[in-house]
């Protein structure tokens, strides 16, 4: 009897420990199967995002070549026609000098005339009609004194109105209204109210106002993205500078070079610190100034030029540039945004995926840690019951259970 509870026992231990074997093959397979799926999934995600961030780089190509083609057709445009146009003036003061000096030719040969025949005329009648003739002259000298007189009154009234545009211009504030005219006037143009904000708070709990705000395309359907535009007019520099050029002395002409540009320098740097607050605005602003000479000598400089928008992120434009510049502009957050949408939407699914993946996760771990806990309670508490059980039997008969534990032994190492 008690060699056949031993034999039963020992029996059930070579099952339990089948089950025992079985168990484990089942988890390495879940194990392996799971780490070849999460392979699979990590390779698909790292090709999604190789193939989005080629294409945005591509994308990002593209618009730079654009914007840098466009902004170099502009400046040969630009300097293009500057040349024509200082070549017409040219023309034109050439022609208007040469057509002043025929009339006042004109004018003396006539003069000249009209003197021999009142002297001839004077000798010829001077007996008769001395007095006449005399009182006829000063008549007409008297009109024509009066008109001369008229004529300085004239220009003395030009001279007043010059002095008074000088006067006018000189004052910071009145040259800042001015700029401010132009640049609303050239928006106005081109754009929609609903496109552009006036005296607009870009930065948010501040009381600075930049004079135009223009309205780029953001994100979502009613959002927006703020481009600062600001004129300044550095009158005073730009008149020294002029002045030097007049007098052909190259080492003032250099010096009021380098303070007109430090003068648009600071002005940068005010716009900058005032006005520029990513993500509400863009990262850069543009600086309008109202005339093309002043444009001209900032864009001579394009080591200046590349500073500005490296180091301050602003932009110089002139009168002619600011609408080209604008529309560049417009068309190129458009594309960007377009890139934006397409990858937050991959980058969303995505997400999806990896969420339902992580929960595939934690479910097959539950499921590990209960089979674990399973052999863990086999291994210790089962097995101590059944070693506290067998220390009460004694083996009478010994070669027969000493054989049939080396079948056992041989049928778990076929099993295994």
């Amino acid at each position: 009897m008690e060699s056949l509870l031993v034999l039963l026992l020992i029996a059930n231990l070579a099952g339990l420990f089948l089950i025992w074997q079985r168990q484990d093959k089942q988890e390495k397979h879940l194990s392996k199967s799971l780490e070849d799926q999460a392979d699979h999934l990590s390779d698909q995600l790292d090709y999604r995002f190789e193939q989005a961030r080629q294409a945005s780089q591509l994308d990002q190509k593209d618009l730079e070549v654009a914007v840098s083609d466009r902004l170099q057709e502009v400046r040969i445009e630009l300097h293009q026609g500057l040349t024509q146009v200082r070549q017409e003036m040219t023309d034109s003061l050439l022609q208007n000098r040469d057509k002043t000096d025929q009339r006042l030719q004109a004018l003396q040969e006539s003069n000249e005339q009209r003197l021999e025949q009142m002297r001839q005329t004077v000798e010829e009648k001077l007996e008769k009609t001395l007095q006449t003739r005399l009182q006829a002259s000063f008549e007409t000298v008297s009109k024509q004194l009066e008109s001369v007189n008229r004529g300085l009154g004239e220009m003395q009234t030009v001279a007043r109105d010059v002095g008074a545009l000088n006067k006018v211009l000189s004052g910071t504030k009145t040259r800042g209204i001015l700029g401010e005219l132009q640049l609303g006037q050239i928006i106005e143009d081109i754009m929609t109210p609903a496109q552009y904000e006036r005296e607009y708070a870009t930065v948010e709990n501040s009381s600075e106002r930049v004079e135009y705000a223009i309205k780029l395309p953001g994100q979502g359907d009613q959002e927006y993205v703020y481009l600062p535009i600001d004129s300044k007019f550095p009158l005073a520099d730009y008149y020294r500078l002029e002045e030097a050029y007049e007098a052909g002395d190259k080492d003032e002409i250099e010096r009021c070079r380098k303070s007109l540009l430090a003068s648009v320098k600071r002005f940068a740097k005010d716009i900058k610190s005032k006005y520029i607050a990513p993500p509400r605005t863009t990262n850069f602003g543009i600086l309008f100034v109202p005339t093309e000479g002043l444009y001209s000598e900032i864009v001579r400089n394009p080591v200046f030029f590349d500073d500005l928008r490296r180091e301050e992120q602003i932009i110089v434009a002139g009168p002619s540039t600011l609408s080209a510049l604008l529309n560049s502009l417009s068309v190129g957050f458009k594309t960007l945004n377009k890139s934006a949408d397409h990858i937050s939407k991959t980058l969303a699914s995505v997400k999806t995926e990896f969420g339902k993946f992580g929960g595939i996760l934690v479910k097959a771990q539950k499921h590990l840690q209960h089979a674990s806990g399973n052999i863990e309670e086999l291994l210790n508490r089962r097995t101590t019951a059944i070693e506290r059980t067998l220390r009460h039997i004694e083996l009478s008969e010994g070669e027969p259970a000493l054989d049939l534990l080396y079948f056992q032994e041989n049928e778990e190492e076929y099993e295994d």
